[in-house]
């Protein structure tokens, strides 16, 4: 009788525990910076700590990010969205902040990601055209379909569930199974925390050399999904993910080596304000790994009105990097390009351009025209273009031989 009341008392205490950590994490206030026609947009309760003429910086609960989160999707006004910047607020703050102070980190933090529109010309070259052609005859588009059929099987990627993680672990587990498959020694994987969220971001290495390195990469996680209400999160960003998936089964499989390292990477928490990337972007400078240039990937199978159109960001990107992308989709993928604007803190390039880097953004489509079934549980693979998708992997493979320069076989 005693053992029982023991076993049940545990278990009580073990449920209360899950509970409080779930309960705590939810209670744990976001530092956020999103622009003011986003944030007016709120209903909720949130903090006001400092503001600009465009710019506010709030301390909010999770209601008022899950608000500001839809209002990211909806595209009828070119918002963008928001940065979570928790991590370096708490960093900073020794004691409690006056206003003149939040003023200071707010725009501290605007002022080092000011918006860049893209130059008529690129000082990158287009040099590697036969590595680049012989390689890309091994892209195949069924792999991504695929691993995309997997990854929206899983209930949700959410940042925050059982299911997330898995889907993290999965794709590590693939790309290691790759580098094992092919005899590569020199394919290097590690995980990434990101703060408060359980699941972790995923970053292969694939070259051993300690050069500036070329990075390509795109977020794992959807919002939350239940067994009535899904998210399986094909478009957003399940695209991108195979997309960069495949680009690495490429580069991995083929026998070619080159002077620079490439880093593919699957962020964590994206839909919570960039999250994972921003501790990825850390992780690379506190490990001082240098990195030449960046690519994000965030959404590339929804084709509007199936037109093959291939779309550039042109704002918080590095203007000369986005013209050498517009070069190599008319040397390698032959399709016509435009630009589009996507605003503040759309995805994860704008952790790295933050931060100095070099990044630049693909897009499925011109801001407003693409995919409006994102967020919802018909964020489904019938609605997506192979033949878009695979545009966007031919960028990423060209881009990742051109940027990392072939030297030799293996």
């Amino acid at each position: 009788m005693f053992k029982l009341k023991r076993q049940k008392f545990l278990f009580a205490l073990t449920f209360l525990s899950i509970v409080s950590m779930d309960t705590f994490a939810a209670a744990q206030s976001h530092y956020l910076i999103a622009k003011r026609c986003l944030t007016d947009r709120l209903t909720s309760q949130a903090e006001k700590l400092a503001s600009t003429q465009d710019f506010v910086l709030l301390k909010a609960t999770d209601a008022v990010r899950d608000e500001l989160i839809a209002a990211k999707a909806d595209r009828t006004k070119l918002c963008g969205g928001f940065i979570d910047v928790s991590h370096e607020w708490l960093m900073k703050r020794k004691v409690k902040r006056s206003a003149a102070q939040a003023e200071a980190f707010l725009l501290e933090q605007i002022g080092s990601d000011k918006m860049a529109e893209s130059n008529a010309t690129s000082s990158y070259a287009v040099r590697y055209e036969k590595q680049v052609e012989t390689i890309l005859k091994n892209l195949n588009p069924q792999n991504m379909w695929a691993d995309l059929t997997k990854l929206t099987n899983f209930q949700d990627r959410y940042a925050n569930s059982g299911t997330g993680n898995e889907a993290a672990q999965w794709i590590k587990t693939t790309v290691a199974d790759m580098a094992k498959l092919a005899n590569r020694d020199d394919v290097t994987l590690w995980e990434v925390p990101t703060g408060g969220y359980s699941q972790p971001s995923i970053v292969a290495k694939i070259g051993k050399g300690d050069e500036s390195g070329v990075v390509i990469g795109g977020h794992m996680d959807t919002l939350r999904g239940t067994s009535y209400n899904k998210k399986p999160g094909a478009d957003d960003d399940g695209t991108g993910s195979v997309t960069v998936l495949e680009t690495a089964r490429i580069l991995i499989q083929s026998d070619m080596r080159f002077k620079k390292p490439i880093y593919v990477i699957w962020y964590a928490a994206e839909e919570m304000g960039l999250v994972g990337s921003s501790y990825v972007v850390r992780d690379f400078k506190k490990k001082a790994i240098p990195v030449d240039a960046v690519m994000q990937l965030d959404m590339t199978g929804f084709a509007y009105k199936n037109e093959p159109t291939m779309w550039l960001l042109s704002d918080y990107v590095n203007a000369d990097l986005t013209t050498y992308l517009e070069k190599l989709i008319t040397t390698y993928v032959k399709k016509e390009v435009k630009y589009t604007r996507c605003g503040y803190g759309c995805s994860d390039h704008a952790s790295w351009h933050k931060y100095g880097f070099k990044a630049a953004a693909p897009f499925e489509a011109k801001f407003g025209q693409e995919n409006h079934y994102i967020h919802t549980s018909n964020d489904t693979m019938d609605h997506l273009s192979l033949d878009h998708m695979t545009d966007y992997a031919k960028l990423a493979v060209a881009f990742a031989v051109e940027m990392a320069e072939p030297v030799s076989k293996a």
